[in-house]
């Protein structure tokens, strides 16, 4: 194992999610190397004070208004160019207090669509699968949007963890994602918003509202986490924010540290 790897693995290490062959060899470079051991003390120490950090009470209204026009807007409006799907839409929208069973619905239909396609059909010489396996995904991508509108933290969740297995997810994912991390009440959603960003880091928008939420975010959990965003894709854009971060006295103390530690990987990278 290399120094670079027990960087990259630190997290896991701490959340517990490594195996016991991974968590053994950082344990043993560790314990062959000063710097790692060190790094691994720190993040350690970071770990024990974030632990005492008491959890924020979600409060999710503002952001299910927000998705309410967001529904009512493209992604809606994409899967309403199909008759069948416009008038289920249609539907759904008048029928709004029961939207988690249709969602439950919605999504034991996508798997039931896509049994029958893989069955049935040959995708490449099919015009008509071309077309049915695009409404699957707009109603998949329908769904997601409509999850992460939810009053309930945990449906919340569930909306950003669908919207990372989404296949080609449109703009209108990404830009609810964003919100998430912008406005989202619950730590735990934001957090998993960061994942769910990561396979859209090329975007120049994304990692401009990585460093925007840097610089605007207050659980130490979620600036830790957007911290490690900005050093894995390398965003010197990111170094003012750091610096002020790593400075300001009133800011958690193990954020200062991960901002220093933040600023001296992106310097010499």
């Amino acid at each position: 194992m290399q120094c670079k790897d027990t960087s990259a693995q630190l997290a896991d290490y701490l959340a517990g999610s490594l195996s016991d062959s991974e968590r053994t060899a950082l344990e043993g470079h560790a314990q062959s190397c000063p710097a790692c051991r060190e790094e691994l003390n720190r993040a350690s120490q970071m770990w024990r004070l974030l632990g005492d950090i008491p959890a924020e009470r979600p409060d999710s209204r503002a952001m299910r208004a927000r998705f309410d026009a967001m529904l009512a807007g493209r992604a809606v409006a994409r899967v309403e160019r199909s008759p069948s799907m416009g008038s289920f839409v249609a539907w759904m929208r008048r029928h709004a207090a029961v939207q988690p069973l249709l969602q439950g619905c919605a999504a034991m239909l996508v798997l039931l669509v896509g049994i029958q396609v893989g069955r049935g059909i040959r995708p490449p010489t099919s015009p008509e699968v071309h077309e049915l396996s695009q409404e699957v995904r707009d109603l998949r991508q329908m769904v997601s949007l409509s999850l992460m509108q939810q009053e309930s933290a945990s449906e919340r969740l569930k909306g950003v963890s669908w919207s990372s297995q989404l296949d080609r997810p449109g703009d209108e994912v990404v830009s609810a994602l964003i919100d998430t991390l912008m406005h989202d009440s619950n730590v735990n959603v934001r957090l998993a918003s960061i994942d769910a960003l990561k396979r859209f880091a090329d975007r120049d928008s994304v990692r401009s509202a990585a460093i925007q939420a840097l610089g605007t975010q207050r659980s130490p959990l979620v600036q830790m986490a957007l911290i490690d965003f900005v050093v894995e894709t390398r965003e010197h854009a990111a170094l003012s924010t750091l610096r002020q971060l790593a400075k300001d006295s009133t800011v958690n103390e193990a954020v200062r540290a991960r901002a220093a530690w933040g600023i001296d990987h992106l310097e010499t990278a």
